[in-house]
Order: structure tokens, then sequence, then C-alpha cells
């Protein structure tokens, strides 16, 4: 059969953030399950096109796919029903099958929409398959399939959850020669190609505003260091990439794993530099030295406060000592820090906001993101947010980390919105951070500077 996998674009108005271009890897690990079965397949980036509906159509009525599935995430579920729409419009006949984590999340409110005529819900490459091999079939009984939400005879059928992948060694490398390798990048990525990679599922924290867990399970399961080694090879001989970014929810939670990997990326000796994500409670001196070794650039923390009171309410189970033993440690071994912090949590004050900005300027990463607390479906927030009315103007369904949609504090909404724009340009524009930046500079990192202090100055 001839299936279309879509990511849909940042928005509808296609105001997409330059300098952030993620390959869509949900739909390349089940496109690649589903050419091993000898489907065609097509992938179609939509955050990469200049003009991407125009793009979109072209491709559907030269290609004609049979099936197209739509990935996303709570961020863009307002853009993936506006492509479904469209898919419909252009090809009527065409089956559009929901995926990823905000159909999982929510698949009746997905289903709820015409356009898409079933929902696969949670890790989706066994599930999809399942009911390509049912619709192939002639009397298409998606009874039997587990994950599956669809309309039969106009009524909603939920099917059982499926089980969570057991042994990630067992799903295939995605397909990421169906991909426009060279388009992707980051705020921060210095060398191209520039891909993420994904090497594991689940995540056993406890966070209030994270929701992943509802998609990949609490049980932690990740990649063996030869499995990943194999895939990383296959990368760099095949595409040529130069640098990854893992974007695991947490890089370092199976540390004895992660120390093989390095010791074979050491081994190996690839032309790659790396990044990851981490708590800052997994780190430590000998492991921080040997991802050094092994090729690792920068190290991404979730620190989200400088105040432990809101940490806790956070849930996040760390404490401000061990975020500063961590950030020096990673230094220590010669790798770049860049923290994310979140303002507007329950209990923010102007004053604690003050803490938290001057915790980081001591702290003083590589590089700081500021974002607005948001409350996404499937999350513990979500329910808090709308048991509070915590959710601007009533709209629970409208999600941005980059403008304010959920104010749980005190606050007014403007008086929020400009600490969060004033933090960012504090922080940036101190001439100690100036100067630091000059007596370490480079042609490819200062592009991205000069990029992100136009965002500054576009946002201020």
């Amino acid at each position: 059969m001839k299936i279309l996998f879509v990511h849909p674009p940042a928005n509808v108005n296609l105001k997409i953030q330059k300098g952030l271009k993620y390959p869509p890897l949900g739909i390349a690990f089940v496109s690649a399950v589903t050419l091993e079965q000898g489907h065609n397949v097509r992938i179609f980036d939509a955050n990469v096109e200049r003009n991407p509906f125009q793009s979109l159509r072209m491709l559907i009525q030269a290609f004609q796919p049979e099936v197209v599935g739509i990935s996303f995430t709570s961020l863009l579920s307002d853009s993936a029903h506006h492509t479904a729409r469209f898919v419909k419009t252009t090809r009527p006949r065409v089956i559009v099958i929901a995926g990823g984590y905000h159909p999982t999340i929510q698949p009746l409110d997905v289903i709820k929409d015409t356009n898409f005529d079933a929902v696969v819900v949670g890790e989706g490459e066994i599930t999809f398959l399942e009911w390509l091999k049912a619709y192939e079939s002639k009397d298409k009984d998606y009874s039997s399939i587990k994950g599956l939400v669809f309309r039969k005879n106009g009524e909603i059928i939920v099917n059982p959850e499926r089980e969570l992948i057991p042994t990630l060694d067992t799903v295939p490398f995605p397909a990421y020669g169906l991909l426009p390798i060279r388009s992707y990048s980051s705020m921060v990525s210095t060398r191209k190609p520039y891909v993420t990679f994904i090497r594991s599922r689940g995540c056993p924290f406890n966070c209030i505003f994270c929701g992943v867990q509802r998609m990949f399970g609490k049980k932690y399961r990740v990649q063996s260091p030869q499995k990943t080694i194999s895939e990383i090879e296959r990368l760099v001989k095949e595409f040529k990439i130069k640098e990854v970014l893992f974007k695991d929810s947490d890089f370092l939670i199976d540390r004895n794993n992660v120390i093989q990997l390095c010791k074979l990326l050491i081994e190996r000796k690839l032309d790659l530099i790396w990044s990851c994500n981490s708590r800052v409670d997994m780190i430590n001196e000998k492991i921080a030295l040997l991802m050094k070794q092994a090729g690792c650039k920068m190290i991404t923390y979730g620190v989200e406060s400088g105040n432990q009171e809101i940490l806790n309410n956070l849930k996040k189970d760390f404490t401000l000592e061990q975020v500063t033993k961590a950030i020096q440690t990673t230094k220590n071994a010669g790798i770049q820090v860049t923290l994310n912090i979140i303002f507007g949590s329950p209990q923010e004050t102007k004053e604690t906001a003050r803490e938290t900005l001057a915790f980081v300027k001591q702290l003083d990463p590589d590089y700081l993101n500021c974002a607005y607390l948001t409350a996404f479906p499937g999350s513990c927030l979500y329910n808090h947010a709308l048991c509070n009315g915590w959710f601007i103007d009533g709209k629970p369904n409208s999600f941005a980390y980059e403008q304010l949609r959920l104010n749980a504090t005190k606050m007014s909404v403007k008086e929020l919105s400009v600490l969060v724009k004033n933090a960012t340009r504090s922080f940036y524009l101190r001439p100690a951070y100036i100067a630091k930046k000059l007596r370490h500079l480079n042609y490819a990192e200062l592009k991205n500077d000069l990029k992100g202090l136009w965002a500054i100055i576009r946002n201020y």
C-alpha cells in the first residue's frame, strides 16, 4: 500500500520557529516497521517546508496515498486537525489515522473530528501494523486490535490499551532515509548534518507538568549499548551525521548503560559530537569526564526554579545544592551547560522569580531557556489547572511554551509575561556573559548567538 506519514507544521499560521527543527522520530519509528512489511512509505515533515500545504498538496497528488498517518503532540493539535481536513479535501477517499502523544492522551476528542478515521493510542509500531493488516482484509475487523480507537456505524469504539514494548532492541532503526536529513538543526547545534536520536522510553520520576508516563509508562526501558552504537555508526557512515542530540527524557537514568555506551563511542573514534538531557542528581565526576571523552558537548538540565519550595511543589525531587554541584561537575569536565527554567509555577511571586534569576546567573550556564508553566493533558498539573481555574480565558486546550496560556500565580497576566521576557534579556545581555562568549567565539556559535540575540530583541 502507499502510506504517507505527516508531521504537521508548528501552527496553522506557519510561524515556524527558525533554528529549531527536529526530525519527527515518532513517525520515523512507525515508518521503519511499515517499510519492513513491504509497503511504499513516504514522510512529509511540514516544519522544514517553506510552503507546507502547497508542498503537501503536490505530494498527495503525485503519490496518491491510500493511508495518511498524522502524528502530533498537544502543541500541534490545532495544526494537526487543520492538516487532516486539508488532506481529506485534497484526497477525499484517503484514510487518515492519528497517533502520537496528544491522540494517546485525548483519543475521544481527536476521533470526534470526522477527518480522522481512527486513532492509535500509545506506542504505535505494532498497533499500526495490525490495523494495516485488518484494513487490507475483506472484513476489516478492528475489534481485536489493542490500542485502537475507531468509528463503526457512527459509534466510537475504544479497544483495550496495548502493552508497552518490553525490549527496545526489537524496534528497528528509524527511517531516517525518508527524512530531509540536512534540514535539521537546533539553536545550539554547531555541525551538520544534525539529527536527534531516542534510545529510551518511560520515566520513573514525578514532575507534575510532564505527561510522558501516559505515553511510555513509568518503567524505564533503554536500548543496549551495542544496539545504540550500531545505529549511531549507521548514522555517521550512511548519512554522514556530525552531531546528535539524544532526545531521551533523561539520558543518565541507567548510568552503567551509559558508561558502556561511552566506552564504545571512544573505541570507535567516530567524527561525532553529541548532547543530551539529564537530571542534576544523575551526573557525577566519573561519568561526566567519560562523556566528554566520548564526544559529549552539552548537557541540558531541567532545573525549573531557584526556589526550593517551588521545586518541591513541582515534585522535582532534588535540591538546589544538587543543582549547584551538578553544574560545577559538568563545567569541570569541559561540557557546556544549558538550563531550562519555568516561570509561573504555583506560589511563584516576583520575589521567587528574582531569586531564580539570581541563582541562574550565579550558576552561569552557557545557555538558558525560559518558558511559561504549561499544563499538558495527561499531566497532574493539567488536572490542578482545571480544578483551580488557572487557564487564561478558560481555554484548557490551548498550548504554547512561548506564550502565556496559564497563570497559577497571584500576579497579573501582564506582570508574569513581562517577568519572563525580562529574565531572558537580563541573563543574555549581561556584560560578563557577553565577554565570556567573545572569549570563546567560533563561527558556528556566532551564528547561533546572533539568532538568539535577534529573538530576544524581537520578543522584548
